[in-house]
């Protein structure tokens, strides 16, 4: 099987329940309707969708595919803000496009651009447009950060981080989602001199930049941690060197408004990081963070102090509470009630025989493994988001949806699905799904689908 990452999949998921630790809205702006799905994660930037019941029942009809709508080939996922669908696109060695679909019909209402000439390894898309308001954040594979108007349906304006502020590509292109944070926009040139910046939400503006922090194709986490925002990324060293193992990497925590390092973790995890940290623990103070590449998995603790009483805190040191051979290449884990949920499925386990050592893996706090479907089902680097109790997965292999039980007794699955009328690229269906109300956007290598899961349908 070939050595693939693909940045792009992009991952979805993350803790199973709204955080108190993780925004509740978007800093930026005003609280999201309970049906959009504004950006990569959703509305918590969690993965996890607001439903209507505690419960998640599988249609008695089955679920029914409202439209479709051809894409190019690609592995961002869609947002949805306000009734419209938002997928970023690109028209091989052409342009990068953001299309906009009505909700309900379908119909594609607009689109805007701007050329781009070139190709990338396992081309197309990488990332999920980002909502805020009038305005819509997109990041290129090819480097140029984007932002469009809705109102006007026009390109306001574009940042190239490769040629304005002399980024060097990842292997597999730029993948950083638009991370918004009160008026500003994060972009990740890592370059030779510096690793983040902060654009002006409003002209493209660069307001800050980060020290250097290496190498990666994870996107920034931003989460209230202790007291305070905190931009949380995970990077290793300036190349792909030891991709195909474990590699030294960095757990950096940035503070938002200004740039600056507030803490940093040295570990050994993975030379090609994907998937973004997420917060564990009673408190929200523990960080999970997972890999591919043999990289597997740890839960590290940090011990907080605090010098006096109303100053922030600081790390004074970070143990390792539990360490798993197990990890996700692409996509996210998902806590929930205690326990945390990883498609453990990767280069290493991805052929045949080996299989049966990936699937769906949950693990307790504690690092046991209570159980793994292995490859009875292994769904491949596909995406998951999280609805009530269940789990709704993007088959990686086929983009068969499955709905499964979250719960530590065992793997349950609830039903399955085939939306795709076609797969020119079996193998390689890894675009994170997104929710809005009771319908589900999935995207293949040739088309976008929005599914209706309501339990009546």
């Amino acid at each position: 099987m070939n050595s693939i990452l693909l940045c792009a999949a992009l991952l979805a998921a993350a803790q199973s329940a709204p955080d108190p630790a993780a925004p509740s809205t978007d800093p930026a702006t005003e609280a999201p309707a309970a049906s959009d799905w504004p950006r990569y994660l959703g509305p918590e930037g969690t993965a996890v969708a607001p439903w209507p019941e505690e419960t998640f029942t599988w249609p008695k009809a089955s679920p029914k595919v409202l439209w479709r709508q051809p894409a190019g080939g690609g592995y961002g996922g869609a947002a949805v803000a306000g009734g419209e669908v938002f997928l970023f696109d690109h028209e091989r060695g052409e342009r990068d496009v953001l299309r906009v679909f009505d909700l309900d019909s379908g119909e594609e209402l607009w689109s805007a651009g701007y050329p781009q000439e070139g190709r990338l390894n396992y081309d197309g898309s990488r990332t999920v447009p980002t909502v805020v308001g009038n305005h819509v954040y997109t990041t290129s594979g090819f480097g140029p950060v984007a932002c469009f108007d809705r109102a006007k349906r026009e390109l306001v304006w574009k940042v190239d981080v490769a040629e304005a502020l002399g980024g060097r590509k990842p292997m597999f292109g730029w993948c950083v989602h638009p991370v918004v944070f009160e008026d500003l926009v994060f972009a990740a040139p890592l370059s030779k001199d510096f690793g983040l910046v902060a654009l002006d939400r409003a002209t493209g503006e660069v307001r800050w930049r980060s020290e250097h922090l290496g190498y990666t194709h994870s996107s920034p986490t931003l989460v209230r941690l202790m007291g305070r925002w905190q931009l949380l990324l995970n990077a290793c060293k300036d190349t792909a060197s030891g991709r195909d193992q474990p590699a030294p990497s960095t757990l950096w925590s940035l503070d938002p408004a200004t740039g600056e390092t507030l803490w940093r973790h040295d570990l050994t995890l993975c030379g090609l990081p994907v998937p973004q940290p997420i917060l564990v623990g009673e408190d929200r103070n523990q960080v999970f963070m997972t890999g591919g590449y043999r990289a597997g998995s740890v839960l590290l603790t940090p011990l907080w102090v605090q010098e006096d009483e109303g100053e922030p805190w600081d790390v004074e040191r970070i143990d390792e509470t539990f360490r798993s051979t197990r990890g996700s290449q692409t996509h996210q884990p998902i806590l929930h009630e205690g326990h945390i949920y990883v498609l453990a499925n990767e280069n290493w386990n991805g052929s045949r025989r080996r299989r049966s050592e990936g699937g769906l893996v949950c693990f307790d706090l504690e690092g046991e493994e209570l159980w793994r479907t292995g490859d009875d089902p292994n769904f491949g680097r596909g995406g998951m988001v999280q609805v009530a109790d269940a789990f709704l997965i993007q088959d990686g292999y086929k983009g068969t949806l499955v709905a499964a039980r979250a719960t530590p007794a065992g793997y349950q699955e609830l039903g399955r699905f085939d939306p795709f009328e076609i797969r020119a690229r079996d193998g390689q269906l890894w675009a994170p799904p997104a929710v809005s109300g009771t319908r589900i956007l999935m995207r293949s290598q040739d088309e976008l689908v929005c599914v209706e899961l309501a339990p009546g349908s």
